[in-house]
């Protein structure tokens, strides 16, 4: 939905410039209204893009997404807390979560984590973890936080989507979310849900 001009009727060609704000290059597009709504404060277009490459098109998913992830942050002011041990994986799962505009803290081990989370003076939007899933003591400690706290947590699972059986119990919670792989993507959906 775009807002546009009073005049414009279905089947009517219209072109956009479209920035999508992430460095790159302004699009242009031609596409075609398919709905219009009039409300009192403008006039809400659906434009249809028939001709859109399959990289135009996700960027400008990935440009809505982020969008409302920054939104949704912005509301919220709480950032994420990411529990890996390894310093390379955690940070190349700050980096992407920083890149949605959330803000992020990271922890390398159990007692940390404990800290961060016990601290009333901090509070956390969700937590994120990794390869902890198959360290006992540490699911001991998701499992509390996320049941008592009702602690937004994304369980991300090995290269090749194994969890251990503890993590996909957990899976189940309402709270909880567990991508299908460790991937960019799967972590940008789980953060959006």
């Amino acid at each position: 939905m775009v807002t546009g001009d009073r005049d414009l009727r279905p089947g009517h060609l219209v072109h956009l410039l479209i920035d999508l704000a992430t460095g790159e290059d302004t699009m242009s597009l031609t596409g075609s209204v398919r709905r219009v709504r009039d409300k009192n404060n403008g006039v809400s277009l659906a434009i249809a893009f028939p001709v859109l490459s399959a990289d135009q098109e996700d960027a400008i998913h990935n440009a809505v997404l982020r969008a409302l992830l920054r939104r949704e942050a912005a509301a919220s002011h709480l950032p994420v807390l990411v529990f890996e041990p390894r310093r390379r994986v955690r940070e190349e799962i700050e980096s992407e979560i920083r890149s949605f505009g959330i803000a992020v803290s990271g922890v390398d081990s159990l007692a940390d984590a404990v800290r961060e989370l016990e601290d009333e003076d901090t509070k956390y939007a969700g937590l994120v973890i990794h390869s902890v899933t198959h360290d006992a003591r540490a699911m001991d400690v998701v499992e509390f936080f996320t049941r008592s706290e009702s602690l937004r947590t994304i369980i991300l699972p090995e290269p090749d989507g194994a969890l251990c059986a503890r993590a996909e119990r957990l899976a189940k919670l309402s709270e909880v979310r567990v991508p299908r792989i460790w991937s960019r993507s799967e972590l940008r959906r789980a953060l959006s849900n």
